[in-house]
């Protein structure tokens, strides 16, 4: 007998231990009816979640059939791996383009398939963000293909500030935007995750095992990073020049200079060490997070150019620009009275 009081308790109660957050893991059942009565099925990215789920449900004495899959879904198995191909591919919360987008990985990136419905792929990010991507953006191979990549066995790994690739009629097929991963072969050929080739035409690459000297994490040069996307249009779950929101830009500028940040505002929130910035925020220091909630939740970062000044890609001013807390200008009033806390994550 089905009880449906007992089964949303029992989903409740499990995603509120296991999967609390659902850009990070996965816990969805639903309810369906078939021939054989009412079956719940669904999906988790965590074993015990679904032991937890039947047994709460014996233990209300309900016997409705529970038909959880396990991801990563096995049936994509052997080739249940990903690269980015195109320049950006967007990761949206529903299986379809018209769906909010989430955020975005870039050219060159490495993503695991979870599941698949139509013609797009569920995938784990880098970052461990969760969402979906048309198969379009990507090249499914195994693992030990993905691997290689990464070890760029076939050349040296680089980074992409803005490159362009050309091929030999000097036409440009490819434009990579900041951050995206290529290998350099012999003669200065970039090998892109789908296997095409071509010549840089225009913009920069840098080697992997160059970007710390270039790109070191110390406060006044992750400053002079933020202010090169001045400018940059705003663009809710961009993380790009191209189109940026306050954390994804905040994440691609520090990834450049090697810290690895979570996806979202209220995520960086609980990186580093706190910081008490004083009545006129003297106490910050250039590549300082600071953290700002018009409601319960962190929902809006900005890095600290040092003191009061910031830098940070706010719907507010339309694009990646600069502001002063001490300001008087409406908006500076704003973030004032909506800051909330400081974050240090760099030594200086």
């Amino acid at each position: 007998m089905s009880d449906p009081g007992a089964i949303r308790r029992a989903a409740r109660e499990v995603r509120t231990a296991f999967a609390p957050d659902p850009r990070i893991d996965i816990f969805d059942v639903r309810v369906r009816k078939d021939s054989a009565g009412t079956v719940v099925e669904g999906d988790t990215t965590i074993p015990a979640a679904g032991e937890m789920f039947r047994r709460l449900l014996q233990e209300a004495g309900d016997q409705t059939d529970v038909r959880l899959r396990l991801l990563p879904d096995r049936s994509l198995e052997p080739r249940n791996e990903a690269l980015v191909r195109a320049p950006i591919a967007p990761v949206y919360r529903r299986p379809t383009m018209n769906s909010t987008q989430l955020t975005q990985y870039v050219l060159g990136a490495r993503l695991t398939l979870l599941s698949r419905r139509g013609r797009f792929f569920r995938v784990r990010g880098e970052d461990a963000h969760v969402g979906w991507v048309h198969r379009g953006y990507l090249s499914r191979g195994e693992t030990d293909w993905a691997l290689r990549w990464e070890r760029a066995e076939q050349g040296e790994p680089v980074v992409s500030l803005g490159a362009e690739v050309q091929d030999q009629t000097e036409s440009v097929f490819a434009r990579l935007p900041w951050g995206s991963r290529v290998i350099q072969q012999a003669g200065g050929r970039l090998l892109l995750p789908d296997g095409r080739t071509g010549e840089l035409a225009s913009g920069e690459v840098v080697a992997v095992d160059r970007i710390s000297d270039r790109f070191p994490p110390r406060g006044e040069s992750v400053a002079r990073t933020a202010r090169r996307w001045i400018g940059s249009p705003y663009l809710w779950g961009g993380v790009t020049p191209h189109g940026v929101d306050c954390s994804g830009f905040v994440q691609s500028v520090c990834w450049i200079h090697g810290m690895a940040l979570p996806r979202d505002s209220d995520m960086q929130a609980r990186v580093g060490a706190p910081v008490e910035p004083g009545p006129e925020f003297q106490a910050l220091r250039a590549g300082d997070l600071l953290f700002f909630a018009e409601g319960r939740r962190v929902d809006h970062v900005a890095m600290s150019l040092g003191a009061s000044k910031i830098i940070h890609a706010a719907a507010g001013n339309g694009v990646v620009d600069m502001n002063d807390l001490c300001g008087d200008t409406a908006f500076d009033s704003f973030l004032r009275r909506i800051l909330v806390g400081a974050r240090r994550l760099l030594h200086h």
